[in-house]
């Protein structure tokens, strides 16, 4: 963890120049989360990670998102393209075989959709959190610093953030000691015909230990404080700028050094605390419109917990994206987790 003159330093070899000093101000601690190998079996109980069974208080319900309201059905004809390449036309013309056969296999995925969506469903644990674990590394501003986080979120109907989505994702914080949690193990609806025909990775992510490591970050590239960066000195931060150049090859070469913690290419970043590593529209301020409340800003909202797609989990969210949850600070001081925003963005 490097400290804020050595970020500082580290701004200024990497090119930022004259930005360094004020990148560095500008810095936020955040705890890391590094990914493990995919491990099944050695997952100590209560400990932090990604996919797998969740350790639960005992008289916890597994968290269920409520039947969809009434589906606009597909009525159309099924995507002949994406099924059968170019010649599709030719297939339905003449009621070949393989135009049976695929128009078969899409009316039996329809159904299993529709089977999915009517009725409660159960949501896929993601991530669990040991914040004493990761208090015991860095202690963050607000945040507790004893009890356990539990995300459960549907992979199969994205919360994209509007208020209808927060029905699918659902946050469960709990300060039960460790002898009263207890080793979850996967809805039966999971090994339902209907699930391994919409997702046939599964419903249930292979877990990973998550490794907490304290950083000091700048602002990342697609954040609120580069925005306001941008607004002050325009001419040096706009898209193809010296100085925006400059930093997103600061970042290229931070990812590179680091793939444990941000994979190659920055693709895979866990993280808990700080800024948001945003795909899109900064994270908190986008969370902060979504909420409809006129009244808050950016600033008023935290990210609690930020988790990428990891592909050979079974975990993806959109193309490679990301969830987002956040919580308003004072909800969060509070530990009212259950008053949390989740979004998700991805390329």
């Amino acid at each position: 963890m490097l400290s804020r003159p050595e970020l500082e330093s580290a701004l200024w070899q990497g090119g930022m120049g004259e930005h360094a000093a004020g990148l560095a101000r500008m810095a936020r601690y955040s705890i890391m989360l590094a990914p493990g190998p995919i491990d099944e079996t050695n997952m100590p109980l209560g400990s932090s990670r990604l996919g797998g069974e969740p350790d639960l208080p005992v008289d916890f319900d597994w968290p269920m998102r409520p039947a969809f309201e009434a589906q606009d059905n597909w009525t159309g004809p099924i995507p002949g393209r994406l099924l059968l390449g170019p010649s599709h036309w030719l297939h339905r013309l003449l009621g070949t075989e393989k135009w049976k056969q695929a128009s078969q296999a899409w009316q039996r995925a329809r159904d299993a959709e529709r089977s999915i969506r009517n009725r409660d469903w159960p949501l896929s644990f993601v991530a669990q959190i040991d914040f004493a674990e990761l208090h015991a590394v860095h202690a963050l501003d607000g945040f507790p610093s004893s009890g356990r986080l539990l995300l459960f979120c549907d992979p199969f109907d994205w919360p994209w953030g509007e208020k209808a989505d927060q029905a699918r994702t659902r946050a469960i914080y709990t300060e039960q000691p460790l002898e009263r949690l207890q080793r979850r193990r996967a809805p039966p609806e999971f090994a339902e015909p209907e699930a391994r025909q919409v997702m046939p990775r599964g419903f249930v992510f292979k877990p990973r230990l998550l490794r907490p490591a304290a950083w000091l970050m700048p602002p990342p590239l697609r954040s609120c404080a580069l925005d306001d960066l941008r607004a002050e000195r325009p001419g040096a931060w706009k898209q193809d700028g010296p100085a925006f150049s400059a930093y997103r090859q600061f970042w290229d070469d931070l990812h590179a050094r680091h793939p444990d913690i941000f994979a190659e290419q920055g693709q895979m970043i866990h993280q808990v605390g700080g800024s948001a590593f945003s795909i899109q529209e900064p994270v908190e301020r986008e969370t902060a419109r979504l909420t409809a409340d006129a009244s808050a800003t950016a600033e008023d909202w935290q990210l609690v917990l930020q988790i990428s797609s990891d592909v050979d989990a079974g975990m993806e969210w959109g193309d490679t994206g990301r969830l987002y949850l956040s919580a308003r600070k004072q909800d969060l001081a509070a530990r009212r987790f259950d008053q949390c925003w989740m979004l998700m963005q991805c390329y």
